[in-house]
């Protein structure tokens, strides 16, 4: 979906650039880039101009993991799992069998608008829907164009559905067509559910430069049901690529991070969703010291990239059990996320820099103690982290600001949502 673009003034800003802070500044915008930071008197007067009021001002969160058709499953009633197992079998694989595309539809516009809320600007998104396999990622795509999102979708390949299910599921990943803004990955589930038969269909269907974007080793029984070879069979079939992302990594053992290590894949750490799930914490430290480099994401837990970092920073410091672990980790972590953008985007850049696209999240922390570049990150973490974004800009639009949606009603969502949530809740009984 196309924009049309005004100018605009960010003025009276604390600026984290991702590195750099500038004090006092203003960000110029035109057609949708950044056209130069500097400080308050050299914005200059042209178009409209957005006071930051002495809040922090950062680039626009990229999310390396997201599950938006799970929008819909918020407080509903489930049949709790004693077992990582039971709660896919109880609760995720009956809810994708049972969405409708509208359903995709609602979810995916309800999760952009969380993200936008969250100042996140970027999704990589990892979709099922076995209800409604053919069009739901074009539906996904559209959504985020018309929220102004970017990013890039996939549908989880399994074959816990049967052979038909699976090739579509195949198809659908094959014949997704980009847009400028949304891009694509090839989608699995996790190897303990997916055949050497499927596994080898996937690889006729993949494109050899198209990165894969799956869960792996979330749980034991990932390493257990690939006889503990699942790297082993993951580099048989070709899926360790540079673009591929490997989501939760829990369970790999050193050896298995020494083998992903060499094929520059992505491991995805989602923290709050580990623990929400009971089957463990990611070792990032361990996994960047053997040569992985390591993202984050929120696996559709919610949409708040710096409420995943400051979990992420707590988790490393209960794995080290120690006070001085985690800084130094979930730095790296934020700009390994950040620079995932530049994969699908030729004008992303990791930080706010001239020329770039200007996706700029404002978060409603005014630093009330000195900010430098030395502790730039510890404001994130224990200042910025506690509070809300106050406002998001999306390729140089106001998308988000002060609680209040620029991009779609959300009134009119909420209860879209309500209704389809009922019906889906009735479906899965």
């Amino acid at each position: 979906m196309k924009h049309s673009h005004t100018q605009l003034a960010i003025v009276n800003a604390e600026v984290f650039t991702g590195s750099a802070v500038m004090h006092n500044a203003a960000i110029a915008i035109e057609d949708g880039k950044i056209r130069s930071i500097n400080h308050a008197h050299g914005a200059g007067k042209r178009g409209e101009t957005l006071d930051a009021g002495g809040r922090l001002v950062m680039p626009g969160f990229v999310n390396a993991h997201h599950h938006a058709y799970s929008a819909l499953s918020t407080g509903m009633p489930a049949k709790p799992g004693s077992t990582f197992y039971a709660v896919l079998e109880n609760l995720w694989w009956k809810l994708d069998r049972a969405l409708t595309l509208d359903d995709v539809r609602l979810s995916a516009r309800w999760t952009a608008a969380q993200c936008l809320r969250n100042g996140v600007t970027t999704v990589l998104d990892h979709h099922a829907s076995y209800g409604a396999v053919r069009g739901s990622l074009s539906v996904i795509c559209e959504e985020l164009d018309r929220a102004g999102i970017r990013g890039a979708v996939c549908f989880e390949v399994s074959d816990r559905n049967g052979p038909e299910a699976t090739t579509a599921a195949i198809e659908e990943n094959a014949a997704f067509v980009e847009t400028a803004g949304v891009k694509r990955l090839f989608g699995l589930h996790a190897a303990f559910t997916i055949s050497d038969e499927t596994f080898r269909a996937v690889k006729r269907a993949a494109p050899p430069e198209l990165g894969f974007h799956l869960h792996c080793a979330e749980d034991a029984i990932d390493i257990r049901d690939n006889h503990n070879a699942l790297v082993t069979r993951l580099e048989r079939f070709e899926v360790l690529r540079p673009a591929t992302l490997l989501v939760h990594g829990v369970h790999l053992r050193e050896d298995d991070l020494r083998g992903i290590a060499p094929h520059a894949c992505c491991l995805v750490h989602c923290p709050d969703s580990n623990l929400h799930n009971g089957v463990g914490a990611l070792d990032v430290a361990r996994a960047q010291r053997l040569g992985v480099t390591v993202a984050a994401g929120t696996d559709g837990m919610h949409s708040s990239m710096l409420r995943t970092y400051k979990t992420a920073y707590d988790v490393a410091r209960h794995v080290h059990r120690s006070p001085g672990a985690g800084c130094v980790e979930t730095k790296k972590m934020y700009a390994a996320t950040q620079a995932l953008g530049a994969r699908f985007f030729d004008d992303h850049a990791a930080e706010l820099k001239s020329g770039c696209r200007a996706d700029i999240a404002i978060v409603d922390y005014k630093p009330h103690t000195p900010l430098s570049e030395e502790n730039a990150w510890s404001h994130v973490l224990y200042g910025a982290a506690e509070c809300p974004v106050y406002a998001t800009i999306s390729n140089g639009r106001i998308a988000f600001i002060d609680g209040t949606l620029k991009t779609m009603d959300e009134a009119s969502l909420t209860a879209s949502c309500t209704t389809a949530a009922q019906a889906l809740w009735k479906r899965m009984r």
